[in-house]
């Protein structure tokens, strides 16, 4: 079960979000309105289809499968986000870094790309999902989280927070490892992938071996239509959109690490008490006094 977007969420990231799941024609018409929300404003429906290469009826269907009552009502809205976007200096939040940018401009396109990221992220977290996904943590016998590079970094941070208040999480890099774990899940245990394109295949397999043996699957990714997508139960959006140098870069880390911080505090909150024994208990076998 896909996390399904906020109903407020911002209609550009929900259209990055959601174009692979859509039909065809529809895909088309999402990738011209990204890559030009400006020019739909200015144009009608038969200018728009003639554009993008669709039917005029696909345009309204567009407007309505979003929840728009028509494409006029769409436009409306878009043309309030693109108004905003302007205001926020949009081509800091939104462009690459350049050859000739200065610290001063790095760090400001750095610090946007993550403060972006992180409101997408809370755009389309389905609050549902959420909790579905944290009793079922709560509840497992094992939580099993996989990633690989960067993803693999964020798994063992989200393994290791886990860990420390008393859910037996597990997070393998060694791919012979991460196979041989997923194979020994069971129904009820919870296995976690992190992976923000979702085209790892060592992720990949790792994930269809957990959910073949009956594992609740959990997907954080910006991604869907993908192939591991069509594995997970639950998948929740992580922000960020990268440019080509910047693949792995922090606003992703981040985003990653943000969704995992959420289910995180979710948990403390289902058993405080809990929660606080066993931190304490991890920082005595540190040598910290509590």
């Amino acid at each position: 079960m896909t996390s399904s977007p906020n109903p407020s969420g911002k209609i550009l990231s929900r259209l990055h979000f959601m174009q692979n799941e859509m039909p065809k024609a529809m895909q088309r018409l999402a990738v011209y309105i990204i890559n030009n929300p400006s020019a739909v404003i200015a144009s009608n429906i038969s200018r728009i289809s003639q554009n993008a290469g669709v039917g005029e009826a696909t345009v309204v269907r567009f407007a309505k499968s979003l929840g728009f009552p028509g494409f006029q009502e769409f436009k409306i809205e878009l043309a309030i986000e693109v108004s905003g976007m302007k205001k926020q200096d949009s081509d800091i939040v939104e462009s690459q870094i350049q050859d000739n940018d200065s610290p001063h401009v790095i760090g400001k396109k750095v610090s946007n790309a993550v403060m972006t990221g992180l409101g997408e992220n809370i755009d389309f977290l389905n609050d549902d999902s959420a909790r579905e996904v944290v009793n079922a943590i709560y509840k497992a016998k094992r939580v099993f989280i996989i990633g690989m590079g960067n993803s693999g970094l964020c798994a063992q941070y989200i393994k290791n927070k886990m860990a420390r208040i008393g859910i037996n999480a597990m997070c393998e890099s060694n791919t012979h490892f991460m196979y041989t774990t997923a194979s020994l899940m069971e129904e009820g245990d919870v296995a976690i992938a992190i992976s923000q394109k979702g085209m790892s295949p060592e992720t990949l397999k790792a994930f269809k071996v957990a959910k073949s043996c009956g594992a609740t699957t959990v997907l954080i990714s910006h991604m869907t239509g993908t192939a591991i997508a069509r594995e997970a139960d639950y998948v929740f959006f992580s922000g960020n959109h990268e440019g080509f140098m910047q693949s792995d870069s922090l606003g992703t880390i981040v985003a990653q690490l943000h969704i995992c911080e959420i289910l995180y505090i979710m948990l403390v909150q289902l058993n405080p008490d809990r929660a606080i024994k066993t931190k304490q208990l991890t920082l005595e076998a540190l040598g910290f006094k509590v």
